[in-house]
């Protein structure tokens, strides 16, 4: 059981590498996603790649191309608003279904996000990701249904791309949004309203 523990945290450690590697690409840049350079890469069997991968189209960062492999899924920033709207049906999706009530585990975790960026402010775009990708993953624990878990990924990941190139702008000004979404969903952390909180910041942003 601890094999299979230690073997799926080196996946997601993976997927999470990968991940960062498209959302902070420059825009233009095409990454193709060879299996055996990131087996290489990252020394495991092309297994386990094959399931970072996986992981990844079902958050809609990769996409298989006939003849060409695994490629990064690009973003259209002009088509920004409809992601949001996508984005923000999702959240209504979600808060529709159920009533979300965090243990202590995800409470402490959000506040302890909180708490960091008190300490310093997103300095840079890994930073940022970094904050953003462990409020998704709090998120994505929370919500009940699988369905809705993997398109929450899927639009939460695609604004959270628009949102670091608004970073490599203008890092103060995104920086400041960011501290003010994690400080919001801090404060809602004790009245089960943590998607209406992200659905209503969202909307006044």
């Amino acid at each position: 059981m601890l094999a299979g523990a230690n073997a799926k945290s080196r996946v997601e450690s993976v997927a999470d590498a990968v991940r960062k590697r498209i959302c902070l690409a420059e825009p233009g840049q095409d990454l193709v996603l060879h299996e055996g350079a990131l087996a290489g890469e990252f020394h495991m069997s092309r297994t386990p790649i094959r399931q970072v991968l996986q992981r990844l189209a079902y958050e809609r960062l990769v996409e298989t191309r006939s003849g060409i492999g695994t490629i990064a899924v690009a973003l259209d920033e002009s088509h920004r608003d409809r992601y949001l709207r996508a984005h923000h049906g999702i959240l209504r999706a979600v808060i529709a279904s159920q009533e979300t009530v965090l243990d202590m585990r995800q409470k402490s975790q959000i506040l302890a996000l909180a708490g960091l960026l008190d300490q310093q402010p997103a300095r840079d775009a890994e930073f940022h990701f970094e904050i953003r990708g462990q409020l998704i993953a709090i998120l994505a624990d929370a919500i009940e249904d699988p369905i809705l878990r993997d398109a929450h990924l899927a639009s939460h990941w695609r604004v959270v791309r628009c949102d670091l190139r608004d970073y490599m702008r203008d890092p103060d000004s995104a920086g400041r949004r960011l501290k003010a979404l994690i400080d919001a969903v801090a404060r809602s952390v004790g009245g089960g309203l943590l998607f209406q909180t992200l659905l209503e910041h969202d909307l006044q942003a």
